[in-house]
């Protein structure tokens, strides 16, 4: 999926699993780390094709509206055409020609409530812009309810699935509170995952009751009730 920059990569990426399976981390911290050309949008946030279409090339063409440019896009695109040809004009101006530009489009369902042509064009952008184009998009559900029809362009399909009791156990341990040791947050955190592991398996909402608990965990101890 990552290969080096000069390399073709694979056109479209389709990744799903569960809230709080790690996705996003996981995408961000590769494109970040490897320092990759990119731009990553959340659409529920870009809620519209213009949203969308605005987030995208602010991003690759490294523009950020704030208050010295009076919170001024890189351009307006209204149309899939016009988006198309501003990024095409991004990547030649950027000398980027010979590398990979990723489009990460997070929470990619929403992309399903827009104007028909959004979800199509986008599985096809490095063929419309003919530049090295690589999108992917990160969603909960299936891609079998993306499908819209015939003609529909198939990605690369990757799951993540959910943690393993082990594996919590490994990430949550590194929550430890300052003034304990990792083995008495670990001993804790098992006890946690024994109660809640059957019934929740989303990394955040375990993580948040495991934060949430300790301080009462730990009140025998403080009122020396438990040697």
């Amino acid at each position: 999926v990552y290969p080096q920059n000069n390399h073709l990569s694979c056109p479209r990426v389709f990744l799903y699993g569960p809230t709080g399976s790690g996705k996003s981390h996981v995408i961000s911290s590769i494109l970040n780390t490897l320092k990759l050309p990119h731009a990553l949008v959340n659409c529920v946030e870009c809620y519209t094709s213009r949203l969308l279409y605005d987030h995208i090339l602010n991003q690759v063409a490294l523009v950020t509206p704030a208050p010295d440019n009076d919170y001024t896009n890189y351009s307006r695109c209204d149309n899939m055409n016009d988006f198309v040809k501003t990024l095409r004009t991004i990547i030649e101006d950027r000398e980027l020609q010979e590398e990979t530009m990723y489009i990460v489009l997070d929470k990619a369902e929403r992309l399903r409530e827009m104007d028909m042509n959004i979800l199509p064009a986008f599985l096809r952008l490095g063929e419309l812009t003919g530049c090295n184009v690589c999108v992917v998009l990160l969603t909960e559900i299936v891609w079998e309810k993306f499908r819209a029809g015939t003609g529909m362009c198939e990605p690369l399909v990757l799951h993540f699935p959910d943690y393993t009791k082990d594996e919590l156990l490994e990430i949550l341990s590194s929550d430890c509170p300052t003034g304990y040791t990792k083995d008495f947050y670990m001993s804790y955190v098992n006890i946690v995952l024994s109660v809640f592991y059957m019934a929740c398996r989303n990394l955040n909402e375990i993580r948040h009751l495991a934060l949430l608990n300790f301080p009462k965990f730990c009140e025998p101890i403080k009122k020396e009730k438990v040697s």
